[in-house]
């Protein structure tokens, strides 16, 4: 006998048990923006203890996980059009079963800062006001275009900051702060990309939504994304950071060929692919500055662990947000 096959929607298997729901809304590729964040910030503040850094790691997984599942279950209009299937995945678990898991993930990620001391704590706690009125009313943030982008900005900025905050000090000024947060800021742009038509039809403003074409939106992202590359160039010009960081500056390279290919995406499920490769070169912005800032052994290992994991859930399809979206595509007519 065979065994049991699962219902799909598209070509994207529904999974019935509210784990495996609450893990794919979670979105555990994601994770990886907040985890090299703090790590990053962590060891440029001179941090050293692997059991500081293990529990760094394990509360910013659960605090980016609740904010995507606290996103999911907010944007259920958009993404009837954006993202149906994680409309599907929402109403099996519920309100009930969406609270019950934001509580779990809240809690668990509160309870293990206690590890890290006041001021972790504390950023903890902006941290988790951004992540639930990031979409959640009546502040949604990413109701307004550039409130958005800085809420977006930051899932970077502030795990950076709760880096250094376990050393005992938070400085807002520190140049690679700004430098990571910027960079954000603008990336966030790309990822409302794909979600141009869905967004419009729900009369969401987002980035990409202000212009009256799409075609201007990919622009405007395109050319705002590479602008951090200015602000570096200023920070090393100014003595603020030192001349190894220009070998960042190769990463651009890497985005004009996104770009490229941005400019050419005819369709929501192109720019998807796009988004894709963009997610891996924002990623690698962030763990090419951590190499830079600190050329160690461990940067590697940290590197190598982060490529590994991203690879890894991309692998098995452990993400609500799909890239396939057959849904689009014209269906045949019966005969």
């Amino acid at each position: 006998m065979s065994p049991p096959q699962l219902p799909t929607f598209g070509t994207v298997p529904i999974l019935p048990h509210t784990f495996q729901i609450v893990l794919r809304l979670s979105r555990p590729r994601t994770w990886t923006f907040a985890a090299s964040s703090f790590i990053l910030g962590y060891m440029l503040a001179g941090g050293s203890s692997l059991f500081q850094m293990a529990i760094g790691l394990v509360v910013a997984g659960l605090v980016t996980a609740a904010t995507n599942v606290v996103n999911a279950f907010a944007d259920r209009k958009e993404d009837a059009v954006n993202q149906p299937s994680r409309v599907f995945w929402i109403d099996q678990i519920g309100l009930p079963g969406t609270v019950t898991s934001l509580l779990v993930l809240y809690g668990m990620a509160v309870a293990a800062s206690v590890l890290l001391g006041p001021l972790f704590m504390l950023v903890l706690a902006v941290g988790i006001f951004n992540s639930i009125f990031y979409s959640v009313r009546p502040l949604r943030f990413k109701a307004r275009p550039l409130a958005s982008l800085v809420s977006f900005s930051g899932a970077v900025g502030l795990s950076f900051l709760s880096g250094v905050a376990v050393m005992g000090s938070v400085n807002l000024l520190n140049p690679i702060f700004l430098l990571l947060t910027y960079f954000m800021f603008t990336y966030g742009t790309v990822k409302n990309l794909p979600d141009y038509s869905g967004d419009k039809k729900a009369g969401t403003r987002t980035s990409a939504t202000i212009f009256h074409s799409l075609a201007n939106a990919v622009r405007f992202s395109g050319i705002l994304v590479f602008t951090p590359y200015i602000l570096l160039t200023a920070f090393i010009a100014a003595g603020s950071l030192t001349p190894i960081y220009l070998a960042d500056l190769g990463m651009g390279l890497i985005f004009a060929i996104i770009f490229f290919q941005m400019l050419r995406a005819k369709s929501s499920q192109e720019l998807e692919k796009t988004h894709t490769f963009g997610f891996f070169y924002a990623i690698s912005f962030i763990l090419f500055t951590l190499v830079l800032t600190s050329p160690t052994l461990a940067s590697i290992i940290v590197i190598l662990a982060a490529y590994l994991w991203t690879l890894l859930v991309s692998r098995v399809s452990l993400d609500s947000r799909v890239e396939n979206r057959d849904w689009e595509k014209p269906r045949r007519k019966k005969t």
